[in-house]
């Protein structure tokens, strides 16, 4: 797909609808809440990459209930909030602009038209007025802020195979955060908790985290939650009051200023 044509005006307008910003309530704390897959928008110059409607529905095109579980999270630890709104096929925030799938040319067999042969032209207007807002948001509040939290939903079942995990700490050594949570989270009864599970952060870029949470030093995790479990308000609700005590205790480790490993 050849890019389309933009004025300035145009140019500034797409960037500026790329991200919702929920600032912090009070004294905010010393965390900033991230959402990569919040939205399933596609700017109207690329005519929904040539998809039906309902394609942009699908977990394909975003993560399923993770922005309303985002801005619960964010009101109940008084944390700042940068939430994406384009799709992940329009331009995917957690991969490397070289990857195959930052702009995927299809869905499990689907084709995506509007990714399909996309010139560097393209690409390069995608990053400018998706990825460069967001970039700017949350290096903004990170400027204030030794911490931040990715959060991502997973679909009930993967390549014919059921997955049991309801919520998955992904993390990695040099997160320097996620023992804690974990602890937290596995005190409960009513979800079944897993670390590194439905992903290894061990065996993938985690490419968001990557550039604003390990290059810089700063404490860092994944949190996915299965999007079956967040399908009504009250569901996500249930699964904030779980999270939030988790991400409080991670919270009051670093204002202990112990050392903060993960095992």
């Amino acid at each position: 797909m050849s890019a389309p044509t933009l004025c300035e005006i145009d140019r500034q307008a797409l960037a500026r609808a790329a991200v919702t910003i929920r600032p912090a309530a009070g004294a905010p704390a010393p965390m900033l809440l991230i959402c990569e897959h919040a939205g399933n928008l596609v700017p109207a110059p690329w005519r929904d990459l040539g998809l039906a409607a309902p394609f942009l529905a699908t977990h394909f095109a975003w993560d399923i209930g993770a922005a309303p579980l985002t801005l619960l999270l964010a009101e109940r630890l008084r944390a700042p909030a940068v939430l994406a709104s384009y799709s992940r096929l329009f331009l995917d925030l957690n991969r490397a602009p070289q990857d195959w799938d930052c702009l995927r040319s299809d869905m499990g067999g689907i084709p995506v038209p509007g990714n399909r042969a996309a010139t560097d032209e393209d690409r390069a207007l995608r990053e400018a007025i998706a990825r460069v807002p967001f970039d700017r948001a949350v290096n903004h509040f990170l400027a204030a802020r030794p911490a931040v939290v990715s959060i991502h939903t997973f679909t009930p079942v993967m390549g014919g195979k059921l997955r049991e995990t309801d919520i998955g700490v992904l993390w990695r050594k040099e997160c320097r955060m996620g023992e804690r949570a974990l602890a937290e989270l596995r005190k409960q009864s009513d979800f079944s908790i897993a670390s590194n599970e439905p992903y290894d952060w061990h065996q993938s870029e985690g490419y968001t985290l990557r550039r604003h949470g390990l290059d810089p030093g700063l404490p860092c995790l994944y949190l996915e939650i299965r999007n079956n479990l967040l399908s009504t308000s009250a569901d996500a609700t249930k699964v904030a009051d779980v999270l939030a005590p988790a991400l409080q205790a991670e919270l009051q480790l670093m204002d202990s200023a112990r050392a903060v490993t993960v095992g």
